[in-house]
């Protein structure tokens, strides 16, 4: 069981660090925020499961006390680290969501550590507080989900709609898993006694401050965001990729709707677009189109400026940044 349990816990940890690295690169080529916001993440759930790992390696060699089943170790370090994977994660929810409102992006976090503050300060060392502080997480993913549900509702925007919609997959494995996590963290804490027939056994060592369900959901954020970084990876290189790129037309049409809406582009213009990202010239597109040149570039100086671009080139890169 132990070796079992070791190797599992690193492979979770070398799991995180890759899917970071990953989100790193396509941060580099892409500059988007939220790659970015992936890579603090899961370096956060990274450090918090060396910690762990290092009190369970260490309390393999020495007597492990029951009493300590509840007990919250490094919980300064827990609530900075949770707190930094959860506001991330908020944050790519938000850009999914195209909220902007800087309060709304701030408040769940600053409710977050609060609450774990007083959490910590003010309860005995017993069941209940370990239960509410690692159910404060599950308060705020909730938060996220709920959120996610309004916000989809809500949105008037069809073009926003349809991008939530390509995501539908990720959330329902996310609120299955959720309720796994609370399910699993009620039975751990609360149900089970580490004083019977778990005492004579390691059980209680791995099972204090570990959640499978929680190490699941990471795994399958891990391959949705690894799978993200791979597509952007082989779409963009230092420029803004062109129409010979694999899968070019796909990507582009998903992107389309939202970057039209949002800058206000007509239809006109949105036909136009297409043409300057594929890296056609104004003479070529008013022959595909059988437009006056100059109406092509009205056109395209419209675009710029409504985009507030002032060259193709910046235009393709804040086309792609979406």
């Amino acid at each position: 069981m132990q070796t079992a349990i070791f190797f599992y816990t690193l492979a979770i940890m070398t799991l995180c660090v890759l899917t970071a690295a990953g989100a790193l690169s396509a941060y580099f080529v892409s500059r988007k925020n939220t790659f970015l916001c992936s890579v603090t993440m899961f370096l956060c759930y990274f450090l918090e499961l060396a910690f762990i790992f290092l009190s369970e390696y260490v309390g393999q060699n020495v007597a492990f006390a029951i009493d300590q089943y509840y007990a919250i170790d490094y919980p300064g370090v827990k609530i900075l680290l949770s707190a930094g994977a959860l506001e991330s994660l908020w944050l790519i929810a938000c850009d999914a969501l195209a909220v902007r409102d800087r309060k709304l992006l701030a408040a769940p976090a600053a409710a977050y550590v609060f609450a774990c503050l007083v959490i910590v300060a003010a309860l005995p060392h017993d069941a209940l507080r370990q239960y509410l502080f690692y159910t404060a997480r599950q308060v705020f993913l909730l938060w996220v989900i709920g959120f996610s549900i309004y916000r989809f509702r809500t949105v008037k925007s069809t073009a926003e709609k349809s991008r939530m919609e390509r995501h539908r997959w990720l959330f329902a494995l996310t609120v299955a898993l959720w309720a796994c996590i609370v399910a699993e963290d009620a039975f751990i804490i609360l149900v089970i006694d580490p004083a019977g027939d778990l005492a004579s056994t390691l059980w209680p060592l791995y099972l204090s401050e570990r959640n499978f369900s929680e190490n699941l959901l990471v795994i399958v954020w891990a391959a949705y965001s690894l799978r993200s970084s791979a597509d952007m990876l082989r779409l963009r290189a230092a420029e803004p990729p062109d129409a010979e790129v694999p899968d070019f037309d796909r990507y582009m049409d998903e992107l389309l709707p939202v970057f039209c809406e949002r800058n206000g582009l007509t239809a006109r213009e949105r036909e136009i677009l297409a043409h300057v990202l594929r890296g056609e010239d104004n003479q070529q597109i008013a022959g595909e189109m059988m437009l006056a040149l100059g109406t092509v570039k009205t056109h395209v100086h419209n675009i710029l400026k409504k985009t507030g671009n002032a060259t193709r080139q910046e235009l393709m890169q804040d086309f792609w940044r979406e």
